[in-house]
């Protein structure tokens, strides 16, 4: 048999941040809605499917073929928006007989998904059947732990809380702004040891500590860009290992927008630096 190609799953969907490698299982996803399906049959079997979908909370495709044991392929491109903000991705892979690819959104729920999805399996044999289609749910994303009751906010400005984008633990992930949700896992948040942890990483000043630079997290390692002193009395997370003067948690312009990602500022007391738990 020969090598099978790796063509094009295309996912373009409007919003910000960079998805990882798609994850590859082996079922469907449990009550998805099906945005579109395509087949193929005979040798070098391809086919081809375009949908947008609004408001997704997971995308996946999943793929088959007959006769079993053969391998057929994907690459896809995926694009998120979310408000002003978007996102392109893209990735590829190859997997035995039925497959599902979880495509790793940027946001917990980007504003819309346009999706155009090809795969492809290529052998001699003229008996090849080949099926996709794309799946989404909206709510709660696929990939985020279900919600298990209270989380530990922490609120800021405006009826925001920060927030992991996407439920994230990968290093640079932004850390943002998001509407408060008590059931939201992307908002659990621990701060012990002057550091603030998300899913076991750290919030982390990117690029050092310098005013108007952006929060993301990172792996903990107790570098001085990532500890932080909380003060109960005025609410405000004080960059404490910064040389260049005191650098607080800050919401940018006291944005109310969802999405919006956080930096460090110096210090001057007002409500758009003050996080209360």
């Amino acid at each position: 048999m020969r090598k099978p190609r790796r063509l094009a799953v295309a996912v373009a969907v409007s919003s910000l941040l960079a998805a990882g490698v798609a994850a590859i299982a082996t079922s469907q996803l449990a009550h998805a809605d099906v945005a579109g399906t395509c087949g193929g049959v005979g040798a070098d079997a391809f086919c081809n499917i375009s949908e947008t979908i609004a408001s997704p909370s997971s995308i996946s495709v999943f793929i088959s073929v007959t006769p079993r044991n053969q391998y057929p392929g994907y690459n896809y491109t995926l694009q998120c928006s979310l408000g002003s903000q978007s996102n392109t991705t893209s990735g590829s892979g190859i997997g035995l007989t039925q497959y599902t690819v979880s495509i790793p959104l940027p946001y917990t729920v980007p504003d819309s998904c346009s999706i155009s999805v090809t795969v492809d399996i290529e052998t001699a044999s003229a008996l090849n059947s080949l099926h996709a289609e794309v799946d989404f749910t909206t709510g709660t994303p696929t990939g985020a732990p279900p919600p298990s009751g209270h989380v530990s906010l922490v609120r800021g400005y405006g009826g925001k809380c920060l927030d992991d984008r996407g439920n994230s633990s990968s290093n640079r992930t932004p850390i943002m702004i998001w509407t408060c949700n008590s059931s939201d896992s992307a908002q659990g948040w621990t701060f012990s040891g002057g550091e603030l942890k998300h899913n076991g990483e750290c919030a982390n000043v990117q690029g050092g500590a310098a005013s108007g630079h952006k929060l993301i997290l990172w792996s903990c390692n107790g570098a001085s860009n990532e500890k932080w002193f909380h003060s109960g009395s005025d609410g405000e997370y004080v960059l404490s290992g910064s040389s260049a003067g005191f650098l607080c948690l800050d919401d940018p312009g006291y944005s109310r927008t969802n999405g919006t990602q956080l930096t460090v500022y110096t210090c001057h007391g007002t409500s758009n630096q003050h996080w209360t738990t």
